[in-house]
C-alpha cells in the first residue's frame, strides 16, 4: 500500500540557557512506493526567539556600545582618523566606531550564536565572539512594561516569538561620525535595528551624549529610544552605576492639518534640490493650502529620523549616501508610531544582506505621524523632477 506518514526528529542543538530559545520540530509528509520499507525523512528544527527578550538585548548592546563610545571619546577624536573614501568628513572611521561593533556583535553572538548581523564597520571587525568585548545582556528589561502607544488601530500586534532565520539585525555602531570628530556629540548615535521578514519591527537607538538640558534634569549620562511596531515606544536612561531604568519621553507631537512644515536635511550640497522641491511645495505653492516651511539642517541620519518621530521635524530628506544600517532602527521607531519611511518614489526600503545592496540608493524620506499627506506629496513632486528620476536608473 501506499501510506503517508510523518516522521519527526529533533536532532540536538546546543542553545545558551540565558536565553529562551525554543525549537519548534517541522514535519515534513513522506510517501513511500515499496512496500514495509520506512523511509526516514529529513526535518528541520526552527528556532525562535522571543520578540521582547530580543528587544531589550538589544536596548542593553545598545547601552553598552553607547558606554563605549562615550569612554573612547577623547581617545578616539585626538587619534589618526580614517577616512573610508578620501576627502570625505561623512566617511570618517575612528577607534570608537570599531570597538563599539565589536562589543555589540560579540555580545549579541555570545547569547544569540546564529544570529545574522550586518554591520556597518564588518570590513574592519570580524563577526567573531571576542571574549573581552562579551557584555552580558539583559533579556528582562521589559517585562511589565509601560508603552508610548503610538500609531493606529491598523497597526497588528508583534508576534510573541520570532523565527531567527527571519531575522536580520543591522548595527551602526555610531552614526554620526562627522559629527563626532567634529565635537557636535548630541547628534551622534548607535543603532540597532532589527528587520522581520523584510520590514524594520523592532529597535533601540542609543544616545551617548544627551543634550546638556536632559543631562542636568535627570543626571543620567546615557539615553535608549526605542520601538516595537504594533506594541509602542519607550525610552530608558543610564545612571552612573549602570543600571537601565525607564525615563519619560520627550513630548510627541504628530502633525495636524495647518501646522507649519519643517523640512530636515543635511548640510551636503547633494540634497539641496530635494529641499528646493519642498519649498515649491510646501512654501511656494498656494494650491496645497500648506502653511509655510521652515528647514531645518540636522547632523546624522538616525537623529534626523528620531526628531521626525517626535515631531520636532515634519518631514526628513536624506540623500543617496546612507545605508540600511543607518535606517533600520529608527524606522522601527518611526513606524511604532504611525510615521513612513520611503525611498523618493514613494517605495518602501528593502532589506537584505547582499553586500553590494546595502546602500539607500534611491534617498530617503520620513515622515512624522501625521503626516502621510505631506509625504505623498513630495513623493509626488520628486517623482516629476529629471534629477530625481535619473537615480532609478
Amino acid at each position: 500500500s501506499h501510506l503517508p506518514f510523518f516522521v519527526a526528529k529533533q536532532f540536538p542543538f546546543i542553545c545558551d540557557t540565558r536565553t529562551s530559545c525554543h525549537y519548534s520540530t517541522v514535519y515534513m509528509q513522506h510517501t513511500h512506493t515499496h512496500t514495509h520499507k520506512f523511509l526516514p525523512t529529513l526535518i528541520y528544527t526552527m528556532q525562535s526567539i522571543n520578540t521582547l527578550e530580543l528587544l531589550s538585548t538589544l536596548i542593553d548592546a545598545t547601552h553598552h556600545g553607547s558606554t563605549t563610545i562615550q569612554t573612547l571619546c577623547n581617545e578616539a577624536r585626538s587619534n589618526t582618523i580614517q577616512f573610508k573614501e578620501e576627502g570625505d568628513a561623512r566617511s570618517a572611521m575612528t577607534i570608537a566606531d570599531t570597538t563599539a561593533q565589536a562589543v555589540i556583535v560579540s555580545s549579541l553572538l555570545h547569547k544569540y550564536p546564529n544570529l545574522n548581523i550586518v554591520g556597518e564597520e564588518d570590513e574592519s571587525v570580524a563577526q567573531v565572539v571576542d571574549p573581552e568585548k562579551v557584555r552580558d545582556l539583559k533579556g528582562e528589561l521589559l517585562q511589565k512594561f509601560d508603552w508610548f502607544v503610538g500609531g493606529s488601530p491598523e497597526i497588528p500586534q508583534p508576534p510573541t516569538e520570532l523565527d531567527l532565520t527571519e531575522v536580520i539585525v543591522y548595527v551602526d555602531p555610531l552614526d554620526g561620525t562627522r559629527e563626532f570628530v567634529e565635537g557636535r556629540l548630541e547628534n551622534v548615535q548607535c543603532l540597532i535595528g532589527c528587520v522581520y521578514r523584510g520590514i524594520p519591527l523592532l529597535g533601540a537607538v542609543g544616545l551617548p551624549f544627551p543634550s546638556l538640558e536632559s543631562k542636568e534634569e535627570n543626571g543620567h549620562v546615557i539615553e535608549v529610544v526605542f520601538g516595537l511596531v504594533g506594541k509602542g515606544i519607550g525610552k530608558m536612561i543610564s545612571t552612573k552605576n549602570g543600571n537601565l531604568s525607564k525615563s519619560p519621553l520627550p513630548n510627541i507631537k504628530p502633525y495636524t492639518s495647518g501646522d507649519t512644515i519643517y523640512v530636515s536635511s543635511g548640510d551636503s550640497s547633494k540634497v539641496k534640490p530635494t529641499v528646493t522641491l519642498a519649498e515649491n511645495i510646501f512654501h511656494s505653492d498656494k494650491t496645497k493650502n500648506y502653511n509655510g516651511m521652515t528647514h531645518q539642517i540636522i547632523g546624522a541620519s538616525g537623529n534626523k529620523m528620531l526628531q521626525v518621530s517626535y515631531g520636532s521635524s515634519t518631514i526628513s530628506l536624506q540623500g543617496t549616501g546612507t545605508s540600511l544600517w543607518d535606517t533600520a532602527a529608527p524606522s522601527a521607531i518611526l513606524f511604532a508610531l504611525g510615521g513612513k519611511v520611503t525611498d523618493y518614489f514613494g517605495n518602501d526600503l528593502v532589506y537584505g544582506t547582499n553586500k553590494g545592496q546595502l546602500g539607500n540608493k534611491r534617498g530617503v524620506i520620513s515622515s512624522a505621524p501625521g503626516a502621510k499627506g505631506v509625504h505623498l506629496d513630495m513623493v509626488e513632486t520628486m517623482g516629476k523632477d529629471d534629477g530625481i528620476l535619473s537615480l532609478r536608473d
